[in-house]
């Protein structure tokens, strides 16, 4: 009989965990909280008006490279793989500012150079930041990674410089500016810019075969994500033999002080496994730990409930749907709000959408946006987002919107002078698993993101208990950042304990970059200033010798 294994998650680590344990022949059951799969990155209709609703809007980026691989893998339909098809071209990220400068014209919210309003120095305190992390490993990662981003730069740069680069961090690497550390920031431009192999796809629809590759943009799903992806990964599993357990969320371990001996989900309901994979959030795993101290004892179970001191991340997910459509200045226009409150990202889903793909009743326009920053004050009731009644929230993020005088801008130039107050707004509606209330607003799931407090916490996929493995991009990966990447990549280190095969698609990082990262890990562990500031200072004092040396 194949070994059994007991998954307790559908998000995409689980997933991929449950793809790869099949594969090898396991018998897999998938137990998980939720009536459909995809965790944070799943998407539902709304019965009343089948408007199409997700948790957030999400990018994949060039260095997605173990996501790509596993997209492959899954069929789409008979003659086609995920990878194939559930992928748009790249999309083009315009920073608008809320005021326009003389001369401004729609190409310079494309431009970095005028829309990031930095001048020469700030632009290089921004290349010298992320320059230091790119060059170091361990000291990044015990000493930047608790260090905020925003807070380093903010001396080093021009107010107007450091407003809008602070406010990317958000739209960019989803841990808003307040939170994210200086390690995690560095990593994700390091991977952008240098990302390593291309990813080809061939010719479609939208035009002909292109590459994805460094500094070639962000990639989005070409339809809602469980229409498209989830649904379709759920239905491959079960042909091959997984069985999911929907509305069955894990309540319990039993651990007997060597392995776990079986669980318990909703409804008291028994389950018996040979393996176990915890792939919920790290909150719920938390949870678990509360109820069966015992499993404390383990080195990775017990960083848990230090993992998510900062609590849940909120960010919330909100969609305008308008009567009409409207036009953009390039193919799939993504819009970061440089200076809006809330830190507001927003994509009209459309561009990137087939036409087939119906955006809901009497809805030619639907925007999915995103509210990142919960702890700033609003711009018309003075409270951050975390204290808003749900009524608020829509008032605020619609006031900071048409406070944008470079969004109306930019649509008039698209629309033939038509602004943005001359499309009727059918409806604006939030994610429904936000609760607000006069305590702050909670989510039915927590998320948890990296933040300056979570990198000396994050556990290893591997327990000292055989039979016990976590998974989720809260766990230690490559990828280094919560993501969809580090989620997949997680997944496959799971089944990777037991299964040495599972192949992992590294990281690229440039040799010089290697190099230097080793040299100062040398520096590092002698107390020794950075590697860079070190060869800044041999090439100061060579230069002085030769001066005097020319000089006498």
């Amino acid at each position: 009989m194949p070994r059994h294994v007991a998954i307790f998650g559908a998000g995409i680590a689980g997933l991929t965990a449950a793809h790869e344990l099949i594969r090898r022949g396991y018998r897999v059951s998938v137990y998980e909280l939720n009536d459909s799969a995809g965790g944070f990155f799943r998407s539902e209709r709304r019965e009343q008006d089948n408007l199409p609703s997700e948790y957030s809007w999400h990018g994949f980026g060039p260095w997605y490279h173990n996501t790509f691989d596993l997209l492959k893998q899954i069929p789409f339909d008979a003659n086609s793989s995920l990878y194939d098809r559930v992928l748009s071209r790249p999309m083009e990220y315009a920073v608008v500012p809320n005021t326009l400068g003389e001369d401004f014209d729609t190409a310079d919210f494309f431009d970095k150079r005028r829309a990031f309003r930095m001048s020469k120095s700030d632009k290089l305190a921004l290349v010298w930041g992320v320059l230091k992390v790119s060059s170091a490993n361990n000291r990044t990662k015990e000493r930047y990674a608790l260090a905020n981003a925003a807070a380093y730069w903010q001396p080093r740069m021009s107010k107007s410089g450091h407003s809008t680069w602070k406010a990317v961090f958000g739209p960019w690497i989803g841990s808003d500016w307040p939170y994210a550390s200086l390690h995690h920031v560095g990593v994700f431009f390091a991977r952008n810019i240098r990302s390593g192999p291309t990813h080809e796809h061939g010719a479609d629809e939208d035009g002909p075969a292109w590459k994805h590759e460094s500094m070639g943009g962000w990639s989005l799903l070409r339809a809602p994500s469980n229409e498209w992806w989830f649904d379709r990964l759920v239905a491959y599993l079960e042909q091959a033999g997984v069985e999911f357990h929907w509305e069955s969320p894990l309540e319990e371990l039993h651990y007997d002080g060597d392995t776990v001996t079986g669980a318990v989900v909703a409804q008291d309901t028994a389950v018996q496994a040979d393996i176990y994979v915890l792939s919920s959030t790290p909150f719920a795993a938390a949870e678990i730990l509360a109820k069966t101290p015992a499993l404390a004892n383990d080195e990775q179970l017990r960083k848990l409930p230090a993992l998510i001191q900062d609590g849940p991340h909120t960010q919330v997910s909100f969609r305008i749907a308008f009567d009409e459509s409207m036009s953009w200045p390039r193919e799939r226009t993504a819009i970061a709000l440089a200076d809006s409150e809330f830190n507001i990202t927003l994509y009209a889903n459309e561009q990137s959408w087939p036409a087939r793909i119906d955006l809901g009743d009497n809805v030619e326009s639907l925007w999915t946006c995103t509210a990142c920053v919960a702890s700033m004050p609003g711009l018309i009731y003075g409270k951050p987002l975390r204290n808003c009644t749900k009524e608020e929230f829509v008032e605020e993020v619609l006031a900071q919107i048409f406070a944008s005088e470079g969004l109306d801008f930019m649509i008039r130039k698209a629309n033939n002078g038509r602004g943005l107050r001359d499309f009727r707004i059918l409806k604006a509606e939030v994610w429904h698993e936000w609760t607000f209330s006069p305590n702050g607003i909670e989510p039915a799931q927590p998320k948890w993101v990296t933040t300056t407090n979570t990198q000396p916490h994050r556990p290893d996929q591997a327990t000292s208990i055989p039979n016990l493995v976590l998974a989720g991009a809260h766990t230690k990966t490559e990828a280094d950042i919560w993501s969809i990447e580090g989620a997949v990549e997680s997944g496959r280190r799971a089944v990777k304990v037991y299964e040495p095969d599972v192949v992992l698609s590294r990281q690229h990082k440039p040799l010089l970059l290697r190099t230097l990262a080793r040299l100062d890990d040398g520096l590092y562990a002698l107390g020794l200033p950075h590697v860079l500031y070190m060869i800044g200072a041999s090439v100061a004092s060579a230069l002085a010798l030769i001066a005097t040396r020319v000089l006498r």
